[in-house]
């Protein structure tokens, strides 16, 4: 009987140690992306997992930029951003 619970306790802490991995593993590849993304201020598409921002349109089409404007993102705090 001891030897059978030996084994089983080995098996669970085993177990334990795998599940924990997997859970790190997880965290890093799979939702990490998203969290730093987000952290970066841009947005995140959990579907097809691309990290998309902010695009102003006087940068794409060349107009030129009324001089008292700036990009409506350089315009929030820093406490926000």
């Amino acid at each position: 009987m001891n030897g059978y619970l030996t084994r089983v306790k080995l098996a669970l802490i085993i177990a334990f140690f795998v599940l924990a991995g997997l859970f790190v593993v997880y965290d890093v590849y799979w939702v990490g992306p998203g969290r730093a993304c987000e952290a970066a201020h841009n947005w995140w598409d959990p579907k097809t997992r691309i990290c998309g921002h902010t695009i102003w349109i006087p940068d794409i089409t060349h107009r030129p930029v009324p001089s008292n404007q700036q990009k409506p993102w350089e315009q929030i705090p820093q406490k926000v951003r």
